[in-house]
Formats: C-alpha cells, sequence, structure tokens
C-alpha cells in the first residue's frame, strides 16, 4: 500500500486543489492538502446550519426506553428540539420522567396524542417541527452508535430518505424496489424506525397523500410507514449494518403484534406501487386533475452500501451490489407482489 503521507515540499497548494489526485514518485496526494481540509470544514459548517434538525420520538408504553433515548439525544447535543410524541392517551406524558438528567429540559417538546395514530404520528411530529429536517427512532431501538454517520450522511445528500437497518432486513429492502424509465419510476422502500432522517416537508406532503390517496382504505393509514419511503419515488439511503435494542424494550406487546397486522402490511406494500405507478403513468398523460408524484432523481451520488465503525468516527463505501436492483424489470399488472413478503 502507498503512503499516504506527504513532504512538506510535496503538498499542493491551492492552485493545484482542483484535481482529485497526484502522483509523486512513492507518494499519492488524493485531495486531502490544508486547503481542501479548509473547504470541508467551511462547507460542514454550512450544512450545519441550512440542516438542523429536530429529533422525533413516539411514545406508546415503553416510557423507560423514551427516558434513555431522550438522555443520549440530549448528550449527543445535536438537535435543536426533541419532540415526543404520546400516542397512548391513557397517559398523560410529562417531562418529570426525564427530571435525573443533568441537562436542560427546554429542549424537549411533548405531544400527548387523544387517540394512538400509530404510523401516522411519526409524521405528525415531524410536520411541526421548527427545523427543515427531523430524525426518526422507534422507542425500542439503541440509535447511539450510527447517530452522527447517518447525520453525515444525510447533509451530503439532503434530498433522499437516510434510514439504518439490519443485513437481512436491508437486502430485503433491495428486492423491494421498481424502476420503469418510461414512465420516471425508480423507487425503493426502507423502514425508518431503526433511525432515519429525512426532510420536514417529505412528512408535511406525506401527510397530504395519506389523505387523499388513503380516503377509502382509512385502515391503512396506521400503517405510513409502508407507503412513505414508496412514495418519495426515490431509493432511500441505507446503513447496512448490525442494530441493538435498547435494555427492557421488548417488555410490551408492539404494533406488528396486532391481529391482521401481516395482512394490512401486505395490502399496503400493494397498494403503494400501484397508487404511485397510476400516477407516474398519468403524468405522462399531462393530466392535471391530480397531485403527482415526484418525477425526478434527487439523489446526489450513485447508489453504495454503507456502514458506520462500532464507534461512529467513519463510513464505510462500497459500490458492489450483489443485487443489480435497477435491472430488475417491473411490470406492474405481474409485478404488484414485488414489494411484499411473498417474494422473498
Amino acid at each position: 500500500m502507498l503512503n499516504a503521507k506527504q513532504n512538506s515540499t510535496n503538498v499542493p497548494n491551492k492552485s493545484m486543489s482542483g484535481n482529485a489526485r497526484y502522483n509523486y514518485g512513492h507518494y499519492i496526494n488524493i485531495g486531502f492538502s490544508d486547503f481542501e481540509f479548509v473547504q470541508s470544514k467551511k462547507r460542514e459548517i454550512e450544512l450545519e446550519q441550512k440542516y438542523d434538525l429536530s429529533a422525533v420520538l413516539l411514545h406508546w408504553q415503553r416510557s423507560a426506553s423514551v427516558v434513555k433515548a431522550v438522555n443520549y439525544l440530549l448528550e449527543s447535543n445535536l438537535f435543536k428540539e426533541i419532540i415526543i410524541w404520546n400516542n397512548n392517551p391513557n397517559i398523560n406524558l410529562g417531562k418529570t420522567i426525564f427530571e435525573k438528567n443533568n441537562h436542560s429540559l427546554d429542549s424537549i417538546r411533548i405531544i400527548n396524542s387523544k387517540e394512538n395514530l400509530k404510523d401516522e404520528a411519526k409524521y405528525r411530529a415531524c410536520a411541526q417541527a421548527k427545523t427543515i429536517a427531523c430524525f426518526y427512532s422507534d422507542d425500542d431501538w439503541d440509535t447511539s452508535f450510527p447517530l452522527k454517520s447517518l447525520i453525515a450522511d444525510f447533509r451530503t445528500d439532503p434530498y433522499v430518505l437516510h434510514s439504518v437497518t439490519d443485513p437481512y432486513t436491508f437486502y430485503t429492502n433491495l428486492m423491494w424496489t421498481y424502476f420503469d424509465n418510461e414512465i420516471n419510476l425508480h423507487t425503493g422502500f426502507s423502514w425508518i424506525g431503526c433511525g432515519s432522517i429525512f426532510l420536514r416537508e417529505y412528512a408535511q406532503r406525506h401527510l397530504q397523500y395519506l389523505q387523499i390517496y388513503l380516503k377509502d382504505h382509512r385502515n391503512l393509514i396506521y400503517l405510513s410507514d409502508v407507503f412513505f419511503s414508496i412514495w418519495l419515488n426515490d431509493i432511500p439511503s441505507q446503513f447496512n449494518m448490525n442494530i441493538r435494542h435498547l435494555p427492557a424494550s421488548s417488555t410490551d406487546a408492539s404494533f406488528s403484534s396486532i391481529l391482521k397486522f401481516l395482512q394490512y402490511q401486505h395490502e399496503s406494500s400493494i397498494l403503494a406501487i400501484r397508487i404511485l405507478e397510476d400516477n407516474l403513468r398519468q403524468n405522462q398523460s399531462n393530466d392535471t386533475n391530480h397531485i403527482g408524484f415526484s418525477r425526478r432523481k434527487n439523489r446526489h451520488f450513485p447508489y453504495c452500501i454503507k456502514s458506520s465503525n462500532p464507534k461512529d468516527e467513519f463510513i464505510f463505501y462500497t459500490n458492489i451490489l450483489r443485487i443489480d436492483t435497477e435491472r430488475i424489470p417491473f411490470n406492474i399488472s405481474k409485478d404488484f407482489e414485488q414489494g411484499t413478503r411473498h417474494n422473498l
């Protein structure tokens, strides 16, 4: 391996910094001169100011897990505000459960819902955020170790959904992708509960979509997550890594354990792509009588597999994909179950 360190006489000056790589005998400079570092730091500060974040957590019955999650979020000092949406109408949640924390609780905002809105509550909470984007996590996942990497990944490409998931789910999600160049269909799926970041405007728009496109399927609004990433019509940026539960988070029944959950999830997966495909096809005919979905790709960079190291110090990238998703043929008339568990 060639040494990346440079002697002082070999460091390129500012006028040379436009090149990506320099060869000097047995040494290589890959663009990390003092000038590049200064420019990179300046760009980082600009992105931090532009894309500040609110953290969103849902509360149901796992109060102890929510306390642990909030404590870490406060300690991280990465968020302008922390919004806790309490989906349990039988509990009036207050800041008193966080009083043992040594940090100021001024940034915490608690919304006590009169009913359990399930998935929809995530987007309602983000829609009310004071910041341009939201970090979201379910109350049973420990998101402390990939958090900085996830935020860095978001700020480099803010117009796509960024999420964290385990290897099995990651490859499941790759199978749940759809491409059809004729109608500008280029979308993929990701769960958001293990840690995710997305723009506030996407949450606000998603709430509108739910009211418009699920008005005859009100029972499926509770499964809003199944629709969210698909309706963005862009491939999510996903971290493929080992994830872990918060201690004692498995003591209460989850939403996925309710009766007919898998049936509703199956229906939602099919309906999500049918609605998107139909609207993109209508866009081809210039029909203006409906709210269309985005047709352009917002992603700035090619799709890569990513993972954060255990100490959240750097991001590993590879463009070697085990599944060539863009070459998977898709036809809505016969492949409508592609994004369901029947396709695993």
